[in-house]
């Protein structure tokens, strides 16, 4: 049984959008990591979470 044309076309760019989404959740999830990191090391004990909390509320805009 053979597919058309199309079918296998749309087939290759679903898949190809999946790839791309996943890389891009990728950056994200890293770049939120690493910036968790450094704040992990430059605030000690509970100042940690305030300077998290300051991270995050200064970043809700982009």
């Amino acid at each position: 049984m053979q597919k058309d044309p199309d079918a296998r076309f749309k087939t290759a760019l679903q898949a190809v959008g999946i790839l791309g989404l996943m890389g891009m959740f990728a950056m994200i999830f890293h770049k939120g990591f690493a910036d968790i990191s450094l704040l992990w090391q430059q605030h000690a004990g509970g100042d940690f979470w305030i300077a998290l909390a300051r991270y995050f509320f200064r970043n809700l805009a982009g």
